[in-house]
């Protein structure tokens, strides 16, 4: 059984269920630890999922993404600002992403993960969430945001291949039946 996945859609239901879970996570977490290192967690929490997912849609290991993400960890007991932790958060994602999963040496890549990190710290600076309710709507905002990405550059559905289905002849048929089915 072959199935599709369509990283925009999975981006914006991923940011839905992050959202929703945040408050959920909170109270979990704020059983072990106090303090802000809660909220630095549940969205290190959020980020590890995330990346989990980009090494899943690139084909790489599963752990691609660990030496960003185990910074990220470090700096979540460091770091005393909310908005230092997001910055941080929203440039280990854009390492993980293009750096990691989706490498392509392309200048026009830096420029939209620069854009995608200002667009994503811009809800943070304006709007500052101080209720749950305001941090359910940024993190789903956050993750709408970073389904840009998928807009921009990877706009067509991941299907995974079949490791004993190699014929160029097949490969071929495939991408015109995907053009043709486009038209």
């Amino acid at each position: 059984m072959i199935r599709s996945q369509h990283p925009i859609r999975t981006t914006i239901f991923f940011g839905l269920i992050c959202g929703l879970s945040f408050i959920p996570a909170n109270l979990a977490l704020n059983d072990v630890l106090h303090g802000s290192s809660v909220i630095y967690l549940t969205l290190w929490l959020y980020a590890a999922g995330y990346s989990l997912l980009l090494s899943h849609w690139s084909k790489k290991p599963m752990l691609s993404g660990g030496f960003p993400l185990l910074l990220l960890f470090v700096t979540s007991f460091l770091v005393d600002s909310i908005a230092a932790f997001y910055l941080l958060s929203l440039v280990v994602i854009s390492w993980v992403r293009s750096g990691i999963c989706f490498r392509n040496p392309c200048r026009i890549k830096l420029a939209a993960e620069l854009l995608l990190c200002v667009f994503g710290g811009i809800p943070l600076a304006v709007f500052t969430p101080g209720s749950a309710l305001a941090w359910v709507l940024g993190i789903w905002m956050f993750f709408l945001i970073q389904s840009l990405y998928f807009v921009i550059f990877e706009n067509r559905v991941i299907t995974p291949q079949d490791q004993y289905e190699t014929d160029p002849f097949e490969q071929a048929s495939r991408q015109a039946e995907a053009i043709l089915s486009d038209l």
